[in-house]
């Protein structure tokens, strides 16, 4: 069929549907309408004549185009359509061609699409660094932080609840002036020290101060003046300490939670001084809990490595995925020599088809 013009380029179905069209819209009634009809036959008579001096017609279908439009202008339609169906077989083998060609260009450029993803694919694991760790032990790692910050939390709270607050308040305040922890330091404003010199003083009501627990403490503003009177002697000097420090042991409150924290991904330098001032401090305030084996054990794989290296593992497992996973199994380069064999074969195929272009205009060996 790349020989019969007309066939493939869509030229024949162009005069056929013209004259489906001129057919079927035939019915003239009144001279107007009859001069319209004659001159739209003219039209695509002038149309086929220069279709068929440029040689984009075989003589065949300008023959067969022709003669219906002779019987068109006769008023012969019946004839005219009888003609028409000449052309039906190779205009349905035409248009069959050409759905056989648009699928033909679809699958090429399948191929061509599946050829590009697979470079991009093994572009992308070949970039993907091997993680230093498993999956396995980079999901321990994060676990074991997780539980520390949970047991560095039960034993802080518990701290504030049960010590007495004239130990409570002078270890906090050292803590978060010189060990950085974490603790909240005083803010500007805020005076601990008439507290801790009511804490540390004799007299009455002292005691009774002394044996209450940090959160006993933040109780005291909301006691009346009398209360506070009976139960310790002197109101205004309780007030007077409590406000000079409230703004301090408002933000030690509000952090109760979140002071001891550790997160995975901090800087493993930075973190490194401060677990052993975690450590510290969790010997101080309870040197049997669970918390402090933790966080001793924390400071042990910093000063190893073995933190910084787990650190890594970790962050590229929440970046890649199982990319990361494949990479550290050897699967990464398994598949990236299947890829690159089924790139090769791809190619082949390729190589040894006719574009999609040569193809549709007939110039395919």
């Amino acid at each position: 069929m790349s020989d019969l013009p007309g066939a493939l380029s869509g030229e024949l179905d162009h005069f056929r549907d013209r004259l489906d069209k001129l057919i079927r819209e035939s019915e003239v009634d009144n001279y107007r309408q009859v001069r319209i009809f004659l001159r739209d036959v003219d039209d695509i008579a002038a149309e086929l004549r220069k279709a068929a001096a440029d040689h984009r017609l075989t003589p065949k279908y300008v023959g067969i185009l022709d003669a219906c439009l002779r019987k068109a202008r006769k008023r012969d339609f019946y004839s005219a359509r009888k003609v028409w169906h000449k052309l039906d077989k190779i205009t349905d083998q035409s248009s069959e061609l050409r759905r056989l060609q648009g699928e033909y260009r679809d699958r090429y450029r399948a191929v061509e699409a599946r050829i590009r993803d697979l470079r991009k694919r093994i572009e992308h694991l070949e970039r993907v660094p091997k993680p230093p760790a498993s999956r396995a032990e980079a999901d321990g790692f994060v676990n074991r932080i997780e539980s520390l910050n949970r047991a560095a939390e039960a034993t802080y709270l518990d701290f504030l609840s049960r010590s007495r607050a004239d130990v409570a308040i002078p270890l906090l305040l050292d803590t978060c002036q010189h060990h950085g922890v974490g603790i909240p330091a005083p803010p500007a404003g805020a005076d601990p020290d008439p507290l801790i010199r009511l804490l540390s003083g004799a007299g009455p009501g002292h005691d009774e101060i002394r044996a209450r627990s940090f959160y006993g403490l933040l109780e005291l503003p909301a006691y009346s003046d009398a209360k506070l009177t009976h139960i310790y002697g002197d109101s205004r000097m309780i007030r007077t300490a409590l406000d000079a420090a409230w703004p301090w042991l408002k933000a030690v409150r509000d952090d109760e939670r979140r002071s001891l924290q550790i997160l995975w991904s901090d800087d493993a330098i930075g973190l490194e001084r401060r677990a052993g001032a975690l450590v510290d401090f969790l010997a101080r305030i309870n040197p049997a809990s669970d918390a402090l084996a933790r966080a001793q054990a924390l400071q042990a794989e910093l000063a190893s490595g073995r933190f910084a290296a787990l650190q890594s593992a970790t962050r590229l497992y929440a970046t890649h995925g199982a990319d990361a996973e494949a990479k550290f199994d050897g699967r990464a380069e398994k598949e990236i020599e299947t890829d690159r064999k089924e790139i090769a074969s791809l190619s082949g195929v390729l190589k040894e088809s006719p574009d999609p272009a040569k193809v549709e205009t007939g110039d395919a060996d």
